[in-house]
């Protein structure tokens, strides 16, 4: 089986895997603990903390840990859910459903949700920021990197606009950063976020474990033992921590010497199946405007047959891709994202996403173009 569903998940290191047994074997002690083994563990603790701290270029104490994106998201939205005074949530329409699907349930409980979409090269416009922001304004959030198509927001840019907007009020911009780690150079100082997601199972890490980044306390609904500033109480995974630590220090530090080679099998990919009849690449200019793109991800479509009919083929010939999220894929909202970018319901409907890693080949990807040019064929023959 030849894997191109990175995006969804990857598989684990063996440093990784090696990291987390000998964690969990010498540091077995509940960092909460006041003797020498829940010390020995809690200092083990500090130093994961701190290492993850430095790759991301953050203070140590601004990282929470969690069980994973999801959480991360959800943690900074249900923070609202202790305000009073409600306002305006702005919210991205290509997020992922780990913040679409909480920002709804705010909406259900009076906020007012305004949903800011992209043009149809994928990118959240300034103009169209600058126009939703008002005086009651009370989070941002918009993605680092869409995980259907690939799509770099210019979050430089975006969050410079809430900066500008806020005056004598705050507003909170938090960003989905999941699909960012390891993929394009990454800074949480330059960015000045307020907060921002990130999970270990995307970078070759374990999953069931990630990060909240908060640059400034916020309240938060769970209620526990204390452990991680009360954000997030319960006895830390310290072998998971770990084994994320290693990954993330391994990903942010390889950016540079991935990225060109994960290019160039990109360019190879795209080429080859822009070739194909009837393709259409995923969203509009894909092929012209490569550098607002991550060279990991690619999605495209091959209307009128449904993007799952070719996963299940593929998956047959020996290929591993999908239709888009794996947290939505059988859901008949998987296509919000595409479609909030313009693409018409049927193009969405027939989308599929390859995503690659750091051990893709070429020869792999030659493959995958023969094999796939294959069963389109065969398939739309059967379809007639």
């Amino acid at each position: 089986m030849v894997y191109l569903d990175w995006a969804a998940t990857t598989p684990p290191l063996t440093s990784v895997l090696k990291e987390m047994t000998d964690v969990a074997s010498e540091y077995f002690g509940n960092p909460s603990s006041l003797h020498k083994e829940g010390q020995k563990a809690n200092k083990k603790l500090d130093e994961i903390r701190r290492r993850c701290a430095d790759v991301l270029d953050c203070e140590a104490d601004e990282l929470i840990l969690t069980s994973g994106g999801t959480e991360s998201n959800n943690m900074v939205i249900s923070s609202l859910f202790t305000r009073r005074d409600k306002g305006r949530i702005i919210v991205s329409g290509i997020e992922h459903p780990a913040i679409w699907n909480p920002v709804q349930l705010l909406g259900k409980q009076g906020w007012e949700v305004k949903v800011i979409n992209p043009g149809k090269d994928g990118l959240v416009k300034v103009e169209k920021l600058i126009k939703l922001l008002t005086p009651d304004t009370k989070m941002v959030l918009i993605m680092g990197v869409h995980n259907e198509t690939g799509v770099i927001q210019p979050l430089q840019e975006l969050i410079r606009t809430v900066r500008e907007a806020e005056k004598s009020r705050p507003i909170h911009f938090h960003s989905d950063l999941v699909q960012s780690a390891g993929k394009i150079p990454l800074s949480l100082k330059e960015l000045d976020l307020d907060s921002a997601s990130f999970a270990g199972h995307k970078i070759q890490g374990p999953r069931g474990i990630g990060l909240l980044y908060q640059k400034k306390p916020f309240a938060g609904l769970y209620a526990g033992g204390g452990q991680e500033k009360g954000l997030r109480p319960g006895t830390e995974n310290l072998a998971a921590a770990a084994g994320m630590c290693t990954a993330l220090e391994l990903a942010i530090k390889g950016v540079e010497e991935h990225h060109d080679k994960a290019s160039l099998r990109m360019q190879m990919l795209m080429t080859g199946i822009a070739a194909i009849k009837g393709v259409k690449l995923l969203p509009e200019g894909r092929l012209e405007n490569a550098g607002h793109f991550s060279p990991w991800i690619l999605n495209c479509a091959f209307p009128p047959l449904p993007g799952e009919v070719l996963v299940r083929v593929m998956d047959e010939a020996g290929y591993a891709i999908s239709t888009g999220s794996a947290c939505s894929s059988r859901k008949k909202s998987r296509t919000r994202g595409l479609e909030a970018m313009g693409v018409d319901p049927q193009t969405a409907f027939s989308s599929i996403r390859i995503s690659q890693g750091p051990t893709t080949t070429e020869e792999e990807m030659t493959g995958f173009l023969k094999v796939l040019t294959e069963q389109i064929d065969q398939v739309g023959r059967a379809l007639g």
